[in-house]
């Protein structure tokens, strides 16, 4: 269960950042790929334990997804019992694309579920698809400089994707979950003035519950919580991370050495003790009750 947001700055372009959900503490490390057909460079944030991957290239495409798949978001996975996932795979392969459309393309063309933000330079994809009865639906929208979106694990342009309400306890607490961290991930990405309020926003606690909060601060062992903060900025060709609650390994020098096209910087876990201003309170009042939420 993840948080993905996208808006457009006047003086950065597009930026794309995702709170990345797990109940399990992730191995992260980071690989470079240099591809010799295109000359393309990919970096990759890539969790050991699934395999699962986002990332950007030196074409500046930058891509991060959230779940709409109900049945394996949430499972427990430790090394022995993980199940190594496609989707990394295939969002790798679309980072082997030079601009965000084409990526587009790739990923519908592998199928790639999910809500799946696409960026470049200049332009940014938005891809909503899912599985049903086993006929893989999708939608994609280019996104428009005014458009500033979050998405969560529930389905927009696909209403019945992802977590419902009305089905059973469980899914009904991960629906209402799923819909209060897309009120409060919209409220940080329209107030939002530069990436860094974007990025430090999903850092804040919103409201006193950590499983409806964006930053999900629940510690019991099962529950999920934020792992890692993820940014992508094309025009820089950087991807900004804050490791959260992950064990992180990497070589700096090796990590941005020179001659290298594309850039990691990690971020201090400040913005996560600091209190939010008083002028900066969403209403979110209807949180607390999930008939006032649509």
């Amino acid at each position: 269960m993840c948080v993905i947001l996208a808006k457009w700055f006047p003086d950065h372009g597009w930026v794309i950042a995702k709170n990345r959900d797990r109940n399990y503490t992730p191995e992260i490390v980071f690989n470079r790929y240099n591809d010799s057909d295109t000359g393309i460079e990919r970096l990759l944030f890539e969790d050991e334990i699934t395999k699962y991957c986002e990332g950007i290239n030196s074409a500046g495409v930058s891509i991060l997804s959230a779940s709409l798949s109900v049945s394996d978001d949430e499972k427990e996975v430790d090394k022995t019992t993980s199940k190594k996932t496609n989707d990394g795979e295939k969002i790798k392969k679309a980072l082997l694309s030079s601009t965000a459309k084409g990526a587009t393309a790739t990923a519908i063309a592998q199928k790639l579920t999910g809500h799946t933000v696409l960026a470049d330079r200049k332009t940014c994809w938005l891809l909503e698809a899912c599985l049903r009865e086993g006929e893989y639906i999708h939608k994609a929208q280019e996104l428009s400089k005014d458009d500033a979106i979050a998405r969560t694990n529930h389905g927009i342009y696909l209403p019945w994707a992802g977590y419902q309400s009305g089905i059973d306890k469980k899914q009904e607490l991960s629906f209402i979950s799923s819909v209060s961290r897309q009120l409060i991930g919209q409220f940080i990405v329209d107030t939002a003035q530069d990436p860094e309020d974007m990025i430090d926003g999903m850092a804040k606690l919103w409201v006193d519950n950590p499983q409806l909060n964006v930053m999900r601060t629940d510690t019991k062992r099962k529950k999920m919580r934020t792992t890692a903060q993820l940014m992508a900025i094309p025009d820089e060709n950087t991807l900004f991370v804050r490791p959260v609650a992950s064990d992180i390994s990497f070589d700096f020098w090796k990590l941005n050495k020179p001659g290298a096209d594309t850039w990691v910087e990690i971020l201090s876990n400040r913005a996560m003790y600091q209190d939010m201003k008083d002028d900066d309170e969403p209403p979110f009042a209807e949180i607390a009750n999930h008939h006032e939420v649509n």
